[in-house]
Parts: C-alpha cells; sequence; structure tokens
C-alpha cells in the first residue's frame, strides 16, 4: 500500500522474514517420504503446496508487478533456487538471508525494471 517511487535502488523488495511454519511444514514432508537421501525426495519436499514461491509473491506482489515480473515468471526464477531453498530449510547449510539475496539477485536479472 505504500508509495510507488520511481528510480527505486536495488527494486525495494524488502527482507521477509523466515518463515518457520513453512519450514517446518517441508521437513515434516521431507521426513514422511522416508529417509533416503534422495534429491527428488528433497525437491518434492521444498515444493509441496508451493507453499514458498506463495510465501515470497504475497510478500512482494505488488514490487514484482512494477518490475514486470508475473506469477509464471517467478515460479521459474523459484525454480532456479531449488537447491538454495533444500540447503537452507533440510541441510542448514545456507541462511535465510542469504537464500533471500539469491532470490533478489535472480529477480533483478530477469526483470523488465531498470
Amino acid at each position: 500500500m505504500g508509495m510507488l517511487v520511481s528510480g527505486y535502488v536495488g527494486m525495494g523488495l524488502k527482507r521477509l522474514d523466515e518463515p518457520s511454519e513453512i519450514k517446518e511444514f517441508i521437513k515434516k514432508v521431507r521426513a514422511d517420504l522416508g529417509r533416503d537421501n534422495n534429491i527428488d525426495s528433497d525437491a518434492l519436499a521444498v515444493w509441496t503446496f508451493n507453499r514458498l514461491p506463495k510465501f515470497f509473491w504475497d510478500g512482494w506482489k505488488e514490487e514484482l508487478k512494477v518490475m514486470g515480473v508475473k506469477w509464471q515468471l517467478f515460479l521459474k526464477i523459484m525454480r532456479m533456487h531449488t537447491d538454495d531453498f533444500i540447503k537452507w530449510v533440510l541441510y542448514d547449510k545456507m541462511s535465510w538471508d542469504e537464500v533471500v539475496d539469491r532470490v533478489i539477485s535472480t529477480i533483478e536479472q530477469y526483470s523488465d525494471g531498470e
């Protein structure tokens, strides 16, 4: 609902708080899929019900629309970060802030905005 400012620096995507309830959901889904060391199971857990992309979209949708990023493109960008999400949620090898920074960087790369 805030004012849109032209010439915003770094797009103005606000830092989103770590979604601990989504993190716990993904961990539970992954545990339900079995203990095997399987990247497909890891990815399936991360993408179950699209909860993670919906979380980002809900936090950023107004800014993304201004940048010309529609849902389909956004999903493709998010899929590029599946490994980052797996490292963050399942293996604690990446911080939430690092994941968010990487997603923002990719959005900047593919957005229409300057």
